[in-house]
């Protein structure tokens, strides 16, 4: 990827996270419009687009490119569970006392082996971005509380984009 297009795709993405969708369609659409297989570039946009078709569109291109993109599989069956009804998912069961309380904090020097979330590639909890896909490790998506809802409202997490990139969780865990 050149320069040009790596620096599209990284405005285009921040662009997306910081909510400023139509800009980051036009960047998108100009790394696609060179590169119609960029993957990462697909799958921005598919956060950057308020239709759910587009969205659908977007995803079904990431998984044309790489059909083991685990970010787009999970994307398109939120879709699909979206436009059939909402899914009823059962909430966790509560502690003694009905709060859920987190776990202490990991120690900063604890090291485990993981697969990403989106590639599936093997990789350390200490990484920063996976170093197959550049999808960021410290993340909901890697956390064994992934379905866990009450943590990430503590923390304001309450998008997916925002469960997908990097946090700075005290109770992140690796998925087991």
């Amino acid at each position: 990827m050149s320069d040009d297009l790596a620096q599209l795709l990284y405005e285009g993405a921040l662009a997306v996270r910081e909510g400023r969708r139509a800009d980051a369609q036009g960047l998108l659409m100009q790394v696609i419009e060179r590169d119609e297989q960029n993957e990462q570039a697909w799958l921005w946009l598919s956060g950057a687009v308020d239709d759910p078709t587009d969205q659908q569109v977007a995803l079904e291109n990431v998984l044309a490119i790489n059909p083991n993109n685990r970010a787009a599989q999970d994307g398109l069956a939120h879709l699909q569970a979206t436009a059939t009804g909402p899914t009823v998912v059962p909430p966790a069961p509560p502690r003694p006392g009905g709060e859920w309380v987190p776990p202490p904090p990991r120690p900063a020097d604890d090291v485990e082996q993981l697969a990403c979330y989106q590639c599936g590639a093997s990789l350390y909890s200490v990484a920063t971005y996976c170093w197959q896909c550049h999808a960021a490790v410290h993340c909901c998506n890697n956390c064994v509380f992934r379905l866990e809802s009450r943590c990430k409202e503590i923390q304001g997490l309450t998008s997916t984009m925002a469960q997908a990139n990097r946090n700075e969780c005290e109770w992140w865990r690796v998925q087991m």
